[in-house]
């Protein structure tokens, strides 16, 4: 039986010997005693200190910590943190916090344990890349359509149940370009709000699908959607997402010549009590362009 621990010493002290470091060095350059970076390299601690993986992660240049949980916990820890830094906010993660998503998705991308999920690390590793802006809307399309080729056709796409990360491909894909695999971006839209599988999404739609009828002057019909998209967020409690969806609705009635002012007080309430000072930056700005 393979012990974890073991296993992660014996990485630990490649790691190591790689930088030309003994054990004493690495004690007097980090905050860690001697004895403890032995034990760590011996398999002997049952449950390592987040802090004493921290240092080691500065002076090795690499993310010790998540190393850490790869041996420990195994390869589906770290896709669970993957998946779960994606959140309605992701657009906003900050550059050190992508290039870690992407180290991360490296760590597993060739595990044995999730070869059978291969596709869909491979789809967190291009939505990621996306998001750091490695790759155009142009070039998110092309390199999805060449990973989904076998599976999204134009004729089976109505009845195709399809995967979290696919429909929030395909959610930017359609907020970008007209269609894809000659499927109507409304087609793709209408795909993304009608699931319940992926909250994100459903809620990610309703938002983009209204402000694209804001752009086409649709305010009534975006007025409808960015409604249907508040209550299905106030039901999973996600106030960056009614931050989004009231704004959106804001924005509809204030084109339409409607009543906005309780929309603007709802969107500017949710404002104060978010944490993403960007987005309130940003948003805070948008309203103040707006009113003129």
């Amino acid at each position: 039986m393979i012990d974890e621990r073991k296993e992660f010493g014996k990485k630990l002290i490649e790691i190591r010997e790689v930088k030309g470091l003994r054990q004493a060095d690495v004690a007097d350059i980090a905050d860690i005693s001697q004895r403890t970076i032995g034990r760590l390299e011996r398999g002997e601690i049952e449950s390592a200190s987040v802090d004493s993986l921290i240092e080691l992660s500065k002076i090795y240049g690499l993310d010790v910590l998540t190393l850490y949980k790869k041996y420990i916990y195994g390869d589906y820890c770290i896709l669970e943190e993957i998946k779960n830094s994606l959140d309605i906010n992701a657009m906003f993660l900050t550059k050190d916090i992508r290039i870690d998503l992407l180290e991360k998705i490296n760590l597993i991308k060739d595990s044995r344990e999730l070869r059978a999920i291969k596709y869909e690390i491979n789809l967190l590793e291009l939505f990621i890349r996306y998001l750091n802006s490695e790759i155009t809307n142009e070039e998110l399309s092309e390199i999805y359509e060449d990973l989904s080729s076998t599976k999204i056709k134009r004729k089976n796409f109505d009845n195709l149940d399809l995967q979290g990360i696919d429909l929030r491909i395909l959610l930017n894909i359609a907020s970008t370009s007209q269609d894809f695999k000659g499927i109507d971006r409304v087609e793709i839209f209408n795909k993304c709000k009608n699931q319940d599988k992926d909250k994100i999404v459903k809620i990610g739609t309703c938002n983009n699908l209204a402000n694209w009828n804001i752009i086409n002057k649709n305010y009534e019909e975006a007025i409808k959607i960015a409604n249907e998209g508040i209550e299905y967020a106030r039901i999973n409690s996600s106030i960056d997402a009614l931050l989004y969806l009231y704004f959106s609705r804001f924005i509809a009635c204030y084109r339409a010549n409607k009543n906005y002012e309780e929309t603007l007080t709802a969107t500017k309430v949710l404002l104060v009590n978010i944490l993403n000072k960007d987005l309130q930056l940003l948003m805070n700005k948008k309203i103040e362009i707006i009113l003129g």
